[in-house]
């Protein structure tokens, strides 16, 4: 409250000092600008557009759910060196049952462990997947990772 009132007695002075600072200083620098016909790069940066492959697991892990983040890993390992690491693609493995991680289960629409593929513009989920087929192909290795590797790549291109 006593903020409000002090901005309000105040405000006005603080604007017209920063307006008169500013006029200032783009007086004293106006001979060093470029030229008006110059192009300038845009100094907002585009939003960064990342795949993101998640492994979801709980506190209880059978030999299956540790053979399928094993094998996804591999996948996306093997499959994407580059985009892992310039950024593009990112791996992780979530536990649910952690605090702060059981929105993933609404997110994501998740029924059981799961192999899910994201495409994200910034902060801003684009798209996703739910490789629900991965629970049947685990019993076969070269399979399962050609399924997740033309999953993932469909998803970082868009399709």
């Amino acid at each position: 409250m006593k903020f409000a009132v002090v901005f309000k007695q105040y405000g006005l002075y603080l604007g017209f000092a920063l307006l008169f600072g500013l006029g200032l200083q783009s007086s004293a620098c106006a001979a060093q600008a470029p030229p008006a016909n110059v192009h300038q790069a845009a100094t907002v940066p585009q939003q960064q557009v990342k795949t993101v492959v998640y492994y979801f697991h709980g506190n209880m892990r059978c030999a299956s759910c540790k053979k399928i983040e094993a094998y996804t890993k591999e996948a996306i390992r093997s499959g994407f060196p580059k985009a892992l690491k310039n950024g593009s693609l990112e791996l992780k493995v979530v536990n649910v049952e952690d605090p702060g991680n059981d929105h993933y289960v609404e997110d994501f629409q998740l029924y059981s462990r799961s192999v899910v593929v994201e495409k994200r513009s910034g902060n801003k989920r684009e798209q996703w997947k739910n490789l629900d087929r991965v629970w049947n192909l685990v019993r076969n290795k070269t399979a399962f990772m050609e399924y997740v590797q033309k999953e993932t790549l469909a998803l970082m291109k868009g399709a």
